[in-house]
Parts: structure tokens; C-alpha cells; sequence
């Protein structure tokens, strides 16, 4: 048998973690290397979709599993959960990272990047809502409604120009038909 030749090994090749080690460290980096990769997630979180944060938030919403939601449910030691309070939590930590990347917006002073990204995460709740049919949805049949509400809530508390609420308003009765009233 004769030996292999040995493969250098790629970013794949990391585990996640190593991934972002990997990238913190060059972006620490005070030579052209750093300030390209410094650029290249600039540019990566400069831009977004809203489209695709809302096909994002639908595929999450659609891997809710209702075998999960059974497990979660019903009594255990702590005492009795109802099935409606398992689904709410699972809606929850489902769009946990989401509402993380839309507090990353706020916080980091890009105001229409964060329109953007809760626009994608207001019509991924509304497509949820009207167009899935799974089975764990049954269980929860308004809770993307609730979640849209307080998305859009919170939106509001942060956002209170006029320019920002009419063009909101527009989008939202544009993407979500019958939704976008919440807004007033």
C-alpha cells in the first residue's frame, strides 16, 4: 500500500468554533489580510434581505417538530406544561437568533438594516402563518400572529420617525396583506 499523499486542510475541515477562532484572528490582524477580512464582514453585514431573512425565519418556524412539542408538554417533575406554553417556547428559542441579529442591527447604530431585518422577520412570520400546514402549527395556530405582534412592537419602540413608520407601513401592507394595520 503506498502512503497518501497528505491534503492540506481547509476552513470545512474546522469545527465552527475553530471557524471563528480562525477569524477573529485574522481579522486582528493589522496588515492587509486583517483589513480584508475586516471589509469582507462589513460588506456580509452591510447588506440584507429581506426576502431572505424571511425564507430563513419560515424554514426555522417549519422545523418545528410536533414529537418535540410532546415531549416538552405534559407533566413531568417539575409539574404540567401545557402544550400551548411548550409550542410558545419553542417559537421562541426558534427565533432567538434571529431577534439576536436584530438587536446586533440596533445596537450597532445601522437603523435601515435593522428595517430591513425585521421587515424579512415580520413576512417570515406572516408566510408561516398562512402557508405552513405542519402538524406542530395545529397546536399553536396564533402564535406566529403573537410573535409578529411583538416584533413589530419592539420595531415601533425603536424606530419612531414618520419617514420610517410610513415606509414600514407600506412594506408591511405590500408583504403581509392584512397584518400591516398592526402598525398604527
Amino acid at each position: 500500500m503506498s502512503p497518501q499523499k497528505r491534503r492540506p486542510a481547509r476552513v470545512g475541515d474546522l469545527r465552527p468554533s475553530e471557524q471563528a477562532t480562525l477569524l477573529e484572528r485574522l481579522a486582528k490582524r493589522k496588515d492587509a489580510v486583517g483589513q480584508a477580512v475586516r471589509d469582507e464582514i462589513e460588506r456580509l453585514v452591510a447588506v440584507v434581505d429581506p426576502d431572505e431573512v424571511a425564507g430563513e425565519v419560515h424554514f426555522d418556524l417549519e422545523l418545528l417538530d410536533v414529537e418535540s412539542l410532546w415531549a416538552r408538554s405534559g407533566r413531568h417533575r417539575h409539574g404540567y406544561t401545557e402544550p400551548h406554553e411548550a409550542a410558545w417556547e419553542m417559537l421562541e428559542n426558534a427565533l432567538a437568533p434571529h431577534h439576536e441579529r436584530l438587536n446586533w442591527y440596533r445596537a450597532a447604530g445601522r437603523p435601515e438594516a435593522y428595517d430591513a431585518y425585521a421587515l424579512g422577520m415580520l413576512q417570515g412570520l406572516y408566510d408561516f402563518h398562512h402557508e405552513s400546514d405542519t402538524e406542530w402549527k395545529a397546536w399553536a395556530p396564533d402564535d406566529a400572529g403573537e410573535a409578529f405582534a411583538s416584533v413589530l412592537a419592539d420595531w415601533k419602540r425603536n424606530r419612531r420617525g414618520a419617514a420610517e413608520r410610513q415606509a414600514m407601513q407600506e412594506q408591511l401592507a405590500e408583504r403581509c396583506p392584512g397584518w400591516g394595520h398592526r402598525l398604527r
